[in-house]
């Protein structure tokens, strides 16, 4: 299966039709060029697995992308990369820059490290909290996080939105809420076993 990924940057630019507006006009309403930042550092390794959808004002229809796509804007959030329920990948924010997927975050320990925002790379899922994820999904989650291991010449560390933005990071006052995504329905071994058989196939083939 090949990867193909979607460029939908959050840019105010972006001229792509999003319902009855544009994805420019929406970020262009936050009064922001661009709904990223600059990286204070040069260090990524690390993603984070999130889900997201529309579910709470559009119940029967939750991952219709011109529902999905306006709440990055309305809460003046984003993520680098979004998954359909059908494996349609698509770049919201360029990989170097600095997207706001975690708000006050912290690695688990023995890492610790603060702002995780600053190091890692988003990937959004369209699920809810009782759909699980679908079969392409998962490929396509272990394609995209196995092309961004080559282009970085690194392995990953892979976290949980729960696991840098929960009960400890509240503790610490770096946030007021804990997440919950992607929950006890995501499959961790499923896609780190994915990711394991590219990554051996990969260094086959340098044999």
């Amino acid at each position: 299966m090949c990867l193909k990924i979607h460029d939908v940057l959050l840019h105010a630019s972006n001229t792509a039709r999003c319902g009855n507006t544009t994805i420019g006009d929406l970020v262009a309403a936050t009064e922001k060029a661009q709904l990223w930042s600059e990286r204070a550092g040069d260090v990524i390794d690390v993603i984070v697995i999130h889900y997201m959808s529309a579910v709470e004002r559009f119940p029967d229809d939750p991952f219709r992308l011109e529902y999905v796509i306006p709440l990055f804007a309305e809460y003046g959030a984003s993520s680098h990369y979004l998954i359909t329920r059908r494996g349609s990948v698509y770049r919201l924010v360029p990989d170097q820059c600095k997207a706001w997927h975690c708000g006050g975050s912290i690695m688990p320990q023995p890492d610790g490290r603060r702002n995780v925002n600053e190091f890692s790379i988003g990937i959004e899922l369209l699920a809810t909290n009782t759909s699980g994820f679908t079969t392409m999904q998962y490929r396509l989650l272990g394609l995209l996080c196995h092309a961004i291991e080559r282009s970085r010449g690194a392995m990953m560390t892979y976290v949980g939105h729960e696991q840098v933005a929960g009960s400890e990071a509240v503790a610490l006052r770096l946030r007021s809420d804990c997440k919950v995504d992607p929950g006890p329905l995501f499959d961790w071994k499923r896609l780190l076993r994915d990711i394991g058989r590219y990554r051996r196939k990969a260094a086959a083939e340098l044999l």
